[in-house]
């Protein structure tokens, strides 16, 4: 734990190398209501939590009891605003380029600083940059204030409802907004999480001070690889105000690169490394990181911006080819087939700091190497995790499959939603494009499979229109323009448009592409089923589980009993399902305490046959992710890991 722990502070000093021109902002007020009182309070933060941590009533003390979720509820539909009032110096006043920088912003906000309007945000998903008329600011007292608007009320105010609904199956409200709001789409109910809005920022915004001309962004990807060494592409992102010609030039341990001149605020720098030590894996062989100096100059030749990055040297493919049994799903690094083996990671609905730093928590992530775990797959019904989550993936050898942010709906076709989308994949992806880690980027969650196998024509009363229009924008979106903005980036980011082929399984399915399997569960299938059910590569597949009962007790505020567990099925399959399951496997269930412990052990026990099963020898199967490997409620849930990332059976 305590070399995790490191790990996790080695790569916060890696995020902030470049960021000695930064002024994070900690410190902030809560207004409750249209009172004149402010709640104090410091870092990332989700506000209801605060409102609810600042009320008196000693129902409210466990998170997820019948009164917090009821007070959750109510302010979660009510405007919020919060404020900083926060200082500069001299040097920082005079800076040529002064920018507000905001990341995990949820959702829909205006921003103001010294009651002048900066702008408006409407995607959790993407970065937001406001620039500041230096003029606006003073030494002291300056103040941001960020005004919220309730997400699911904001969508329903500006009418961006279609007369026709989008399909929502998750969302427990009655008028589903969920697929109109950039945020996590779990946040609004799963079958493994309870409601439970984010407002605020998961990172403390900051205020960016930089010169007129300057490296904003850098990502060194490995363009192909052959005997001698790698050829590597440094992707840069300038700014250049004052429109003089730029050139780049780079020093590493590869030698040193001539100037290369660059257009007005992007460009691309090719580099040959000879003979580098490449990157694995985990357990597939060692790590090694370059470094690279990156020096902008002007045509005389004078320095105006340098910047410090690292790179690795490794080549991923996706491979998709026909072959005897079907059609092939694997992933090979530098030449080598790799077996993936891991587990699903749902959203962690904290802020992004402190122990969660990398989103997930130190433990969960000693978990992730304890359990000889090689890929992480970061679902498209959570959000993308920080930078620290990546440099850890990165040192530690741990491969990613990052879903892009949609999952298990159509979503809508109008132009700024598009435009907002597409502004948020862009950013996601640069911000990627250089780990060595990424393995992959999934289009989305499931919307392929659910509008072909769902019956969602029926239960939303779609005319051959309304399902013509919604099948050309989801073409259009997943299948055309995000593959083609990614090819934009890189031509080497492997790009698959949704996944998985099929999640219920008929017989050709398990031949090609990747699967998530829930004959048992969902189609009922006995335990016996899977041993027939061998797919290409499984993506997801589980078996639910309660936590303990302690931990149930803290955040319920309520003592076990039957009807408990019985309310915290969210599953539509409800309990006498899990139930059954237990039953076949002939354990005890007399009390609410043995039904707990044997959910857990089934769990167990099925987790470890399917590592055996899902690894033949005829290697036909390439990949085993569970489903889940975290968890956000205290509810039964098919993680492995509880909310405070303990296992559930130790």
């Amino acid at each position: 734990m305590k070399q995790i722990l490191l790990l996790l502070l080695w790569c916060l000093s890696l995020h902030t190398l470049q960021a000695s021109d930064t002024l994070s902002l900690h410190t902030w007020q809560l207004r409750k209501g249209e009172t004149s009182e402010w709640i104090p309070f410091r870092g990332a933060q989700n506000v209801l939590h605060v409102l609810r941590a600042a009320e008196k009533n000693p129902a409210l003390k466990a998170r997820f009891s019948k009164e917090s979720r009821a007070f959750h509820d109510s302010v979660a539909s009510l405007k919020q605003q919060i404020r900083c009032v926060f200082d500069l110096n001299d040097v920082q006043l005079q800076s040529q380029v002064i920018s507000l920088e905001l990341n995990y912003l949820q959702t829909f906000s205006e921003v103001w600083l010294n009651s002048v309007l900066l702008g408006k945000t409407d995607n959790a998903f993407r970065p937001w940059s406001f620039r500041i008329d230096p003029a606006l600011l003073r030494t002291n007292g300056n103040v941001l204030e960020l005004y919220f608007s309730p997400p699911r009320e904001q969508i329903m105010h500006e009418g961006s409802l279609q007369t026709f609904e989008y399909p929502a199956d998750n969302q427990v409200d009655s008028i589903k907004t969920a697929p109109y709001i950039r945020q996590p789409q779990q946040e609004f109910g799963w079958d493994f999480a309870f409601p439970e809005i984010y407002t605020g920022f998961r990172v403390c915004p900051q205020l960016h001070f930089g010169d007129i001309t300057e490296i904003r962004k850098a990502s060194v990807e490995t363009h192909s690889l052959d005997s001698s060494g790698a050829t590597m592409r440094l992707h840069l992102k300038l700014r250049n105000e004052g429109r003089q010609s730029l050139f780049v030039s780079l020093r590493g341990e590869f030698g040193r690169s001539a100037p290369q001149k660059m257009s007005d605020n992007a460009g691309v720098v090719e580099f040959r490394h000879n003979n580098p030590a490449l990157w694995w894996p985990i357990g597939q062989g060692n790590r090694r990181f370059y470094p690279l100096h990156i020096y902008l100059s002007n045509s005389r030749g004078e320095v105006l911006d340098s910047f410090e990055t690292r790179y690795a040297v490794r080549e991923v493919k996706l491979v998709q080819n026909p072959d005897s049994l079907g059609q092939s799903f694997y992933f090979e690094v530098n030449g080598r087939p790799i077996y993936m083996e891991g587990a699903n990671v749902v959203m962690p609905n904290e802020p992004f700091e402190n122990d969660r730093l990398a989103g997930l928590s130190a433990k969960e992530l000693q978990f992730v190497l304890d359990s000889e775990m090689n890929m992480l797959r970061i679902w498209g019904g959570g959000t993308y995790l920080p930078d620290a989550f990546y440099q850890w993936a990165d040192t530690a050898g741990i491969m990613v499959w990052q879903d892009l942010m949609f999952s298990c709906s159509y979503y809508p076709d109008h132009k700024h939603f598009e435009e907002s989308v597409f502004e948020e994949v862009k950013a996601q992806s640069f911000r990627l494009l250089h780990h060595p880690s990424l393995a992959l980027i999934c289009g989305n969650n499931e919307v392929d499979v659910a509008r072909r196998n769902w019956g969602w024509a029926r239960k939303y009363g779609y005319t051959e229109a309304i399902q013509r229009r919604l099948d050309e924008s989801y073409t259009r979106m997943f299948e055309q323009e995000i593959p083609t903005l990614l090819r934009s980036l890189s031509e080497k980011l492997n790009y698959l448009p949704s996944s998985p082929v099929s999640n219920w399984g008929k017989p050709d399915d398990f031949l090609r592409g990747d699967n998530h399997d829930w004959g048992i569960w969902h189609g009922g299938l006995p335990f016996d089923a899977v041993n027939q059910r061998i797919p290409r590569f499984m993506s997801e597949y589980g078996f639910p589980s309660f936590p303990s009962a302690a931990l149930m007790e803290r955040h319920l505020g309520l003592a076990l009993s039957d009807s408990l567990l019985a309310s915290l099925v969210l599953s539509y399959k409800g309990i006498e399902t899990l139930k059954r399951y237990i039953r076949s496997r002939q354990f005890p269930m007399n009390n609410p305490e043995e039904l707990v412990r044997s959910s857990q052990e089934v769990q167990q026990w099925h987790y470890r046959k399917m590592k055996a099963i899902l690894r033949p020898p005829d290697r036909r199967c390439m990949g085993n992710l569970w489903w889940q490997l975290n968890d956000v409620s205290p509810v039964m849930s098919w993680s492995l890991l509880d909310m405070e990332g303990n296992p559930k059976t130790p």
